[in-house]
């Protein structure tokens, strides 16, 4: 009897699933973990590379590739590396490799995670466990910002880390399939806990319908979507746990708010530098419809961060949707009939364009969509070969300085600020407050600091917040998983029930 148990447990153990495939909505360009600040690109590379800090679902500060770290004054941080941790080359990680890896991105601020670190002025080795950094200013928020940096070796380079990786994480890559797949596979000699998985497949590009028909099929166990449409189907298959959360990101619109004479649109002169043309717009979209006709579950939001980001001011409201009072500040800014422009939407917007489509045209703005995939998309906001555009971004620090620094900040003022500032928006009042509020240590003092900065861009209207997703994922009940707010899917994270 004690031998049938002993089969039987053994069995029940030896039909554990020891991989994953997984649907995502988003694409992979490169694998060099400096390059983007794209959620598709940290979320893959993350299995790959490691950070000195992480954070976990609850947005949680722990340690990582630094043991552990300490303040001798408010403008210097002393890390302790993890003692043994290899790259997956058998090269081992030592003080020079993160010196090397920070100072890379203080020296090419091309590269989009260098805007993580445009207040430091100091980084050096103590010795080989031991990285010493100092900041211009305190800064409340350096960790936070530490958790988006991760380390490569020493000596690698873009050429060397595009479509290879060699990082210390718990994966290392097996298989990569431009637009189609990308394979990890556990490191063995990984230097914390092994995941519970070998190898784990993620399925790029895959739209809700995509998703899933690959869950149905089997040719997934995990999937990323927002579909209400497929949640109902996922539910009554019984053998998958249907989770949602609110997230980081927000979906906008913005505008050329610089030129006097703009492209792809037939209003001269600019209509968008008109605060009275952005104040109609803001009013005339029914956000709530918005989201009611939307095929994704979303919330609307009056600011662009959510509540649960530190800075969002609780006194803003949601304006009140009037197409008629839109329309008549439309004709007092000079447009009653109103005006033709092209939207420039992401792929992964379409069907929010064609509903807010609909809903300029209520107000006399004809929007001629012009949908683009995500390289085009960026390229074009890069030369500022643009008018009008719906895009998303998130604060996935957890702060509003995520977005206000690099995306609302005037350009060339403050080092690192402002590098997507696509728009050309400048408000001296909201320079000077993201400057100070980055030397508040004291957290009351910055939450009111950023409030106020909240007021001033929902004032100025640089952007129109729309709404944020809440992402739905769909997750075989053989494994468990916690749902992140930043929606990142990180295969180290995966358990098996």
């Amino acid at each position: 009897m004690l031998s049938l148990s002993l089969f039987s447990c053994r069995s029940e153990v030896s039909h554990k699933p020891d991989s994953i495939s997984i649907a995502v909505p988003y694409e992979l360009d490169v694998l060099d973990p400096h390059a983007k600040t794209r959620l598709s690109n940290y979320a893959i590379c993350s299995n790959f590379y490691e950070p000195l800090v992480a954070t976990n679902a609850a947005n949680k500060i722990l340690p990582r590739l630094a043991q552990s770290w300490e303040n001798p004054d408010a403008s210097t941080w002393v890390f302790h590396l993890q003692p043994n941790v290899h790259f997956h080359d058998g090269k081992r990680m030592v003080a020079d490799d993160v010196v090397y890896s920070l100072q890379r991105l203080i020296k090419e601020p091309n590269l989009e995670v260098a805007t993580y670190l445009n207040d430091v002025k100091e980084v050096r080795a103590v010795d080989a466990a031991t990285v010493l950094v100092r900041t211009n200013t305190p800064l409340a928020i350096f960790l936070n910002k530490l958790n988006n940096i991760l380390i490569i070796p020493r000596g690698a380079t873009s050429a060397s880390m595009n479509t290879m990786e060699n990082g210390t994480g718990p994966f290392r890559l097996k298989e990569w399939s431009r637009g189609e797949f990308i394979r990890l596979v556990r490191n063995e000699d990984y230097w914390g806990n092994k995941p519970p998985l070998k190898t784990v497949t993620y399925y790029l590009e895959r739209d809700a319908d995509l998703a899933l028909s690959d869950l149905v099929s089997g040719k997934c166990q995990f999937i990323q979507y927002n579909s209400k449409k497929s949640e109902g189907i996922i539910r009554s298959l019984g053998k998958y746990d249907v989770l949602r959360q609110d997230n980081y990101y927000l979906k906008y619109l913005s505008y050329d708010v610089f030129r006097d004479v703009t492209p792809y649109c037939n209003a001269n002169p600019n209509p968008f530098k008109d605060p009275l043309v952005r104040k109609a717009i803001h009013i005339g979209i029914d956000r709530q419809a918005l989201i009611t006709e939307l095929p994704t579950y979303a919330v609307p939001v009056d600011q662009p961060v959510p509540p649960f980001v530190f800075g969002y001011n609780p006194d803003i409201r949601m304006p009140e949707h009037n197409v008629t009072a839109a329309r008549e500040m439309l004709g007092k800014a000079g447009y009653p009939g109103g005006f033709t422009v092209t939207l420039f939407v992401r792929h992964i917007l379409q069907d929010t364009g064609t509903l807010i489509q609909k809903q300029l045209s209520s107000l006399g703005i004809q929007a001629d969509i012009r949908v683009i995939p995500d390289p085009e998309f960026f390229k074009l906001l890069d030369s500022q070969d643009f008018t009008f555009f719906l895009s998303r971004v998130g604060a996935t620090v957890g702060d509003a300085s995520d977005i206000l620094e690099p995306q609302l900040h005037s350009r060339g003022t403050h080092s690192g600020y402002g590098v997507r500032n696509y728009i050309g928006y400048s408000n001296p009042k909201l320079d000077q407050g993201i400057d100070e509020s980055a030397q508040l240590l004291k957290p009351d003092d910055r939450r009111e600091s950023l409030e106020n900065m909240m007021s001033i861009v929902m004032d100025d209207l640089p952007w129109i917040p729309l709404y944020i997703d809440q992402d739905v994922y769909a997750l075989d009940k053989s494994f468990s998983w916690a749902p992140r707010h930043d929606s990142h899917v990180f295969a180290y994270e995966i358990m098996v029930r």
